[in-house]
């Protein structure tokens, strides 16, 4: 019986006073990670912009070849996977997600539309000669 009074004792006192102790700290921990969670999400919202994101981008459907191909101009920036042309400045597919390509305007090479150059003439003007 004694050691059963003990241990309620030990359990109501002891560990009452420790739990006591620790929870204003438990609770500061929290609120803590919690304005910790609110600063991130409102400094990825800034660096991004919430009007970013909503930006319709106007889009043409390519033409295809009989063989299935696309057939996209020298300079035009086209998503390879759906057949979407994009207007210049555009790095991303709206549809897929994937790297938009095009036509070095210069001398016809396929490049990622995120590329300051061509790769096989080296002109920085891939898109801007297309569009004059």
């Amino acid at each position: 019986m004694d050691a059963i009074r003990d241990l309620i004792e030990y359990v109501a006192n002891d560990i009452g006073g420790l739990a006591a102790t620790l929870f204003p700290f438990a609770l500061l921990g929290l609120i803590g990670l919690y304005l910790l969670w609110l600063v991130i999400g409102y400094l990825r919202v800034s660096q991004v912009g919430i009007n970013a994101e909503s930006a319709v981008l106007p889009t043409l459907q390519l033409p295809k070849a009989p063989d299935g191909a696309i057939e996209a101009a020298r300079g035009v920036v086209y998503c390879p996977t759906d057949g979407i042309a994009y207007p210049a400045g555009a790095v991303y597919c709206t549809v897929c997600e994937s790297d938009l390509l095009a036509s070095c305007a210069n001398c016809g090479a396929s490049i990622r539309a995120a590329d300051e150059s061509c790769y096989r003439c080296g002109t920085r003007d891939t898109l801007i000669a297309a569009a004059r």
